[in-house]
């Protein structure tokens, strides 16, 4: 009997992992688990959103547990895509020391400011690929170094959750130069550490992961890791991507022209260019991508939130329970058009629409989601940016109504291929080896 091989891809999104188990060609079994947010504090009482790392890490390995627990083979390879922005710090012994911080928290401008001055947003494009946030890990440190600074000059490790989860299960440190986009403190074309953060934290460079490239193994599980959860010890771990690329890699999206369409808690936008400074100099989010490899850069627009906003809609307007499928059976009962009805999912979240028919209101809740997308593109198409066909992941991608008015309104060729599992497969293509 031929033994069956098998790799396990990981998105590490937000809210949740989602997981899949693949055989080299499709989707044999997926699963997910929600990651909890909390209130934390530091120890001058200063507070933030956080997470406890090893909770973290633990609900990830359970998945992985799973679906090791449903394969009739072996599992090959492991591999993680993750939204990342998540910051830890971990004591000497490399665990962690305080609660990671999430990217979800508000800005911490003044802590920021105090610590690197006032960061210009080009600046810190041109080093890192994307323009500076006062929510992300450089800002993270800084609100540790201003409230808990001997948590600083005593840690161990500075890294972010991915990394966190990769060591437990490897015992080796690593970060790819995709994920590290969101860290900033890596500049993106030398693959170096940026001295003068480092310096202005008085954090030393070797108290960060190696730096490699996306698909680059970075060890093979302990012996410890394999036997809690299922595996073999010869089971490998490659290093991932940013979610939004790995989702690319999925559906084939690679060349100039194409784009991915990610609707997740934002809608983004991600597509391949060849020219970096033209994505800098537009002040559009830039991925190392293929960038080794091809000479291609990942690009990303976003609709920041737009999908917390259109499920605040529903709940007001449509349903609370059972609402996506109420949501989808609506819109396909409603004509083109919403007979008259326009809504804008940003700046009319907040409306009243009770006077409106459900039917109109999730067909013009649709449409105008869709009509979002159009602006986005068009933007893009005045600095040259042009496209002939989508690939849709997330959620949304699941509706054949919501697929066939964003087909109609960017008049384009719009298709799904692993929808909500692209993230995850992006990595498991990575970890089939």
């Amino acid at each position: 009997m031929i033994n069956k091989k098998y790799s396990i891809g990981l998105d590490l999104g937000t809210s949740s992992v989602k997981a899949v188990l693949f055989d080299g060609k499709e989707v044999v079994k997926s699963a997910s688990a929600p990651f909890p947010l909390k209130k934390s504090t530091l120890c001058d009482g200063a507070q933030y959103v956080g997470f406890n790392a090893d909770e973290y890490a633990e609900i990830i390995f359970s998945v992985i547990s799973k679906l090791a627990g449903e394969v009739d083979g072996k599992v090959c390879g492991i591999a993680m895509a993750s939204a990342s922005g998540n910051t830890v710090i971990c004591d000497k012994n490399f665990n962690a020391v305080i609660d990671a911080y999430s990217w979800t928290n508000d800005a911490f401008k003044e802590e920021s400011e105090s610590v690197y001055g006032v960061i210009d947003r080009k600046y810190a494009a041109e080093v890192s690929g994307w323009g500076y946030s006062c929510s992300f890990p450089l800002a993270h440190l800084a609100h540790v170094k201003v409230h808990s600074p001997k948590i600083l000059q005593d840690c161990g490790k500075v890294c972010m959750s991915t990394e966190y989860a990769l060591y437990k299960m490897t015992g080796k440190w690593g970060i790819d130069r995709s994920t590290a986009v969101p860290f900033f403190l890596l500049e993106q074309k030398t693959g170096k550490w940026h001295k003068p953060y480092l310096d202005a934290l008085k954090i030393d460079e070797e108290k960060l992961p190696c730096v490699y490239e996306s698909g680059d193994l970075l060890g093979t599980i302990t012996k410890e890791f394999a036997n809690k959860h299922g595996l073999d010890e010869d089971c490998k771990v490659y290093l991932g991507s940013f979610d939004h690329p790995s989702g690319a890699i999925a559906n084939s999206v690679v060349n100039e022209g194409e784009l991915l369409l990610s609707c997740g808690t934002s809608w983004v936008l991600f597509f391949p260019c060849k020219d970096r400074q033209k994505l800098i100099d537009n002040r559009l989010l830039c991925d190392t991508f293929l960038s080794k490899q091809k000479g291609i850069w990942g690009a990303m627009s976003s609709i920041p939130q737009v999908s917390k906003k259109i499920d605040y809609i529903i709940e007001k307007n449509i349903a609370k329970e059972n609402k996506i499928k109420l949501f989808n059976e609506y819109a396909e009962k409603a004509e083109r058009g919403a007979n008259g009805l326009k809504i804008n999912p940003v700046t009319d979240f907040e409306n009243d629409f009770s006077n409106y028919s459900k039917e109109n209101v999730a067909r013009a809740l649709m449409e105008g989601a869709a009509n979002l997308l159009k602006e986005k593109l068009e933007m893009l198409k005045e600095i040259g940016i042009t496209f002939h066909s989508v690939k849709m992941a997330g959620g949304p991608s699941q509706s054949k109504i919501w697929v066939d008015i964003i087909r109609y309104t960017v008049n384009m060729p719009v298709d799904v291929t692993y929808g909500v599992d692209s993230g995850a497969v992006g990595s498991a293509i990575r970890a089939y080896k």
